[in-house]
């Protein structure tokens, strides 16, 4: 009997990390403008929502009525801290990573769409 109860607590949690990995929701504080696509997103707080998991995710960015939204890749990495991460092209900062504490989101290159700007 222990070991029924213990299978079926360790099914619940799998299925539930499995869930977990199909979306999600965060913060990001950006402390300067950044690039998503070809949108310009300036400094500021945005909610940031994902869905899908693996390579087909989908991550909107959101700050009033000001969204972006661009492709990207759900990694699950255990950090100490969240942060993100650009990269410098013709002379624009372009977000390529989201860091939370349990997953990376990794922006791929493409255009994003844009409402409310």
């Amino acid at each position: 009997m222990k070991r029924l109860s213990s299978l079926l607590i360790l099914l619940t949690m799998i299925s539930i990390a499995a869930f977990a990995a199909e979306g999600g929701s965060g913060k990001v504080s950006l402390d300067s403008a950044v690039k998503v696509g070809s949108t310009e997103l300036p400094a500021g707080e945005y909610k940031v929502t994902w869905t899908g998991s693996g390579d087909n995710a989908q991550v909107t960015l959101k700050q009033g009525k000001t969204t972006a939204t661009a492709p990207a890749q759900v990694v699950e990495v255990r950090r100490k801290s969240e942060a993100f991460a650009t990269k410098n092209e013709n002379g624009s900062r372009v977000l390529t990573e989201i860091q939370f504490r349990d997953t990376t989101l990794v922006l791929h290159e493409s255009p994003s769409q844009v409402a409310g700007q």
